[in-house]
């Protein structure tokens, strides 16, 4: 036990008064009267045994003393000291309401819910001398609660924490709570979440405390308590990526990645059906067997129109968390890229030729052609194709592919070769660039004609003996692609598929059209997404045509805080999805547990400030001397 306020215990001085009245009582005195008759009366209705009486003056005594002794311990605020939380100024309380804390147990209930229930009864043992704050935690931190003596308020902006369907970030969060923490030291943070905060050697800063279980670096003065909420055991598979694109030279055809994963602490392997439908129509289904902590990709090929709506959704037994298990994401509306093709001569690469007609025809490609007099161009484009010549004058506002370059202009320091050089095969540098996307590289033979350096950001992605042939890359922000080698003298590459898709994959490359428009774009909930308009109107997965929802829009940005689709009144379009590893990835709770389970979880009965113990207690001394010594009072 403790006082918080002990300059009151001076007032038990005041036990001297009844200690003296009892001690030093008057004696009777003898007073002669007319009659006896009334004084007998009364002798009848008190007639008590000398034992009785003594003992009736003893427990008096004692009821007085209480009663002053018990007042002042009020006066003096006495609080039991269950555990160290009296002993801090500040208590922060740091709440998870990441997508994971929406899983549910067995009776129904979601972590979010069981975190708030506990920690409501934990603060009712914290004594109300200490301030307490609440921040909510999911990819950003964000406090609710500034440090308050208030406990209804408190308990207020608790009961509204809702968890969101956001990927959780601990980093931020901690750091979040050790700046408030340190306003108002000594002070304890609290963190409730389905998973414990990372280990000291993660944390950047801050020295550990004084508690041998505590798992993150802190400063002096900051102390940490963990409540872990995971379940005893959980298998969850999800969808943790996706990837949408329109085939180069194929006309409303789709390429479409997925990826899906089983969460590490599942107890057995898991047999998932992923559906894929395109317009409400089943385009693709495919059975995958998971092991814990197992992912796999799937692609698909996909025909469908601009508008119509992808829907890829994962079914699963005993799935727990549904919402990593569907993406929604409207086809992209392919606008074709505008390009000029520039060359020194009247006449035509037949070749070259071949490969931008073969692009072209599938609408996703409009060509301009001219020679050097053109050059600079009045029609705005999206990509030049610089074939044998180069501007004296480089343009850096506009992506560029090169192809045969004579000499060096502008970031390109390029050497003509006196004579071509044939090579029977190329050396491949970096296969996953999407210049290189389903380019059968092995069977390429290409005739060097130029030798550049790779300064910059330029990559090679093709080298003939030990010079680069192909590199792409990004230099002060433009996006180029040179081909040092004549496509007409090469033997093994113009007449291939390879040749066409390469001129495909490179201005797609160069605009920023591998992932598709910018108009169409998928977003993980938590990023911004620019916008404009007055309003955005989200398309939820509930349902089979979704749950449709309009939200006003302030400023340029909104944040992604839900799953399914959106558009602004604009014409600004995208989807939203979980599509986080780490959230698909749900931990269960080891055998050790971890984290201070019984801090938050022990009952003690008696906790905290005993005012209203101690009021009590003087209610029940009142009534208890009223009824033994006033029961038979006359008037």
């Amino acid at each position: 036990m403790q006082f918080l306020n002990p300059g009151f215990l001076w007032w038990l001085l005041l036990g001297i008064v009844p200690v003296m009245l009892y001690l030093f009582r008057r004696r009777s005195k003898r007073v002669r009267v007319s009659t006896l008759v009334f004084f007998k009366t009364l002798a009848q209705e008190h007639q008590e045994s000398a034992w009785l009486r003594r003992i009736k003056k003893w427990v008096s005594f004692l009821l007085t003393i209480a009663l002053l002794v018990l007042s002042v311990f009020v006066l003096s605020r006495l609080i039991v000291k269950q555990d160290d939380a009296d002993q801090y100024r500040t208590v922060i309380l740091l709440l998870d309401r990441s997508a994971s804390m929406a899983v549910q147990d067995e009776s129904g209930e979601s972590r979010m819910d069981a975190a708030k229930r506990l920690l409501t009864e934990r603060l009712k043992k914290v004594p109300e001398e200490v301030g307490v704050a609440l921040i909510a935690y999911d990819v950003r931190p964000e406090v609710l609660q500034a440090r308050t003596l208030k406990r209804r308020e408190l308990l207020s902006r608790l009961d509204t924490v809702r968890s969101r369907p956001i990927p959780g970030r601990t980093d931020t969060a901690l750091e979040a709570a050790r700046m408030l923490a340190g306003l108002e030291p000594p002070a304890a943070i609290w963190h409730v979440s389905d998973q414990l905060l990372p280990r000291p050697e993660s944390l950047v800063g801050g020295e550990t405390t004084d508690l041998p279980d505590t798992p993150v670096a802190l400063p002096d003065g900051i102390a940490l308590r963990e409540l872990n909420l995971a379940l005893p055991e959980i298998s969850n598979a999800g969808i943790t990526a996706l990837q949408l694109r329109p085939v180069p030279l194929e006309h409303s055809r789709y390429d479409a990645y997925v990826e899906i994963a089983l969460n590490t602490d599942a107890p057995d392997a898991l047999a998932v059906r992923l559906n894929v439908s395109v317009g409400g129509i089943p385009s693709q289904l495919r059975e995958v067997e998971l092991a814990p902590g197992e992912k796999k990709g799937l692609t698909f090929r996909l025909d469908g129109a601009s508008d119509q709506i992808l829907r890829v959704w994962l079914e699963s037994d005993n799935d727990l968390f549904p919402l990593d298990d569907q993406v929604l994401l409207p086809l992209p509306e392919v606008r074709p890229i505008v390009a000029a093709w520039i060359r020194p001569d009247a006449g035509e690469d037949p070749y070259t030729r071949l490969a931008l007609s073969s692009i072209q025809e599938s609408g996703s490609f409009e060509l301009l052609k001219g020679g050097p007099s053109a050059w600079p161009l009045r029609e705005k484009v999206d990509a030049v194709i610089f074939d044998g010549w180069l501007p004296p004058e480089w343009p850096a506002d506009i992506p560029a592919v090169v192809i045969n370059p004579p000499a060096s202009s502008g970031p390109l320091l390029v050497r003509k070769l006196d004579a071509a050089v044939p090579y029977g095969s190329v050396g491949v540098g970096n296969e996953d660039h999407p210049v290189l996307f389903r380019i059968s590289s092995s069977r390429v033979a290409v005739t060097q004609t130029a030798v550049f350096e790779t300064q910059g950001g330029l990559e090679p992605l093709w080298t003939a003996g030990r010079e680069p042939v192909l590199a792409a890359g990004e230099i002060n922000g433009q996006r180029i692609v040179v081909m040092a080698f004549s496509p007409g003298l090469s033997e093994r590459l113009p007449l291939t598929a390879s040749f066409p898709l390469l001129m495909g994959n490179s201005l797609f490359w160069c605009v920023g059209r591998e992932d598709g428009p910018e108009s169409n774009r998928l977003f993980s909930t938590g990023e911004l997404a620019p916008v404009s308009g007055e309003s955005i109107l989200w398309t939820g997965p509930a349902g089979n045509e979704g749950r449709k929802q309009r939200a006003p829009l302030h400023g340029d940005v909104v944040e992604m805080d839900r799953i399914g689709m959106w558009e602004t009144d604009t014409g600004v379009r995208g989807a939203s999805h979980l599509l986080s590893v780490s959230e698909s990835d749900i931990r269960a709770l080891g055998p050790d547990g971890g984290g201070d389970p019984d801090y938050f979880l022990a009952d003690s009965g008696i906790a905290g400030n005993l005012k209203a113990w101690l009021l009590g207690a003087l209610s029940v001394i009142l009534l208890l001397e009223s009824w033994l010594f006033h029961r038979h009072a006359v008037y």
